[in-house]
């Protein structure tokens, strides 16, 4: 297999806000570049379009990435802080069985406003909950929690 690169952020049109990666196993590191893009507001990662155990987010990427979908990934250990997604508000995992946990910061995010996880392992679901729980505590009724143990086809972005 030849590797696969993702080119630099100048050759993407400047004003791409939606992005669907599919399946060619693209190393987590080039998500920095993904993570530059300017406008960029969607991205959905499919397949293992990114593979490899670990994803350590960059703080002053995503700046205004509000919906971010990773569906079929052998992700799993992901790293991240709320500065990562400053405008995130809507995750959705699909199938991410390998993933051990999703990163307790993502709740400290201002604009998080649902959380969804369709056929996922016990444990980003525990984490889900767990992040659901903390901004109850913190006062914040207005996440949601949505988890599905079948799959269902997201259409709504």
């Amino acid at each position: 297999m030849v590797p696969v690169s993702i080119p630099h952020p100048d050759k993407f049109p400047p004003s791409l806000k939606k992005l669907t990666l599919i399946g060619s196993h693209v190393s987590w590191q080039e998500m920095s570049i993904i993570g530059s893009l300017p406008k960029l507001e969607v991205l959905k990662i499919k397949d293992n379009f990114f593979s490899g155990p670990r994803w350590e987010t960059c703080e002053g990427g995503f700046l205004h990435l509000k919906f971010l979908k990773l569906s079929h990934l052998d992700l799993q250990e992901w790293i991240a802080t709320a500065d990562d997604f400053p405008s995130l508000e809507r995750l959705v995992l699909n199938g991410c069985f390998d993933l051990a946990e999703i990163p307790s910061a993502i709740g400290d995010i201002c604009t998080l406003q649902a959380i969804e996880v369709y056929r996922s392992s016990k444990s980003p679901v525990d984490s889900a909950r767990q992040i659901e729980e903390s901004q109850r505590s913190w006062g914040n009724d207005e996440l949601k929690l949505f988890i599905y143990p079948h799959f269902q086809e997201d259409t709504s972005f």
